[in-house]
């Protein structure tokens, strides 16, 4: 190895041990760790609570509820027949319980 001490490395060494003599004379506040403030669990306790309320109010709310229509609902069916016989059926309401899509319509390739 080369053991040859370059003027810049004295340098260095001389600058890092003034560093050296500025911190030993700091003083480092001692801190103790069994004073550090705690959480108490009781005081998180309404919080849980109001949350535990605000969700169950959501979630048992009654969530089918019929709801009627403005106005009253024209409904016009096309049925066709044997003998490929046509007919058109018009009935009014005032709510709309149940659609359901003719999924031979949705097959049909065109």
């Amino acid at each position: 190895m080369n053991n040859r001490i370059l003027p810049e490395d004295d340098e260095l060494k001389r600058f890092f041990s003034e560093w050296k003599k500025k911190d030993e004379d700091l003083v480092i506040p001692h801190i103790d760790i069994c004073q550090q403030h705690r959480l108490n669990p009781w005081k998180l306790f309404p919080f849980g609570m109001a949350a535990v309320l605000v969700i169950g109010f959501f979630l048992l709310k009654p969530s089918t509820m019929e709801t009627g229509l403005e106005k009253d609902l024209i409904i016009i069916q096309l049925i066709e027949h044997a003998n490929q016989e046509q007919e058109f059926i018009i009935e009014t309401t005032s709510t709309l319980d149940v659609w359901e899509a003719p999924s031979s319509s949705l097959l049909t390739e065109f």
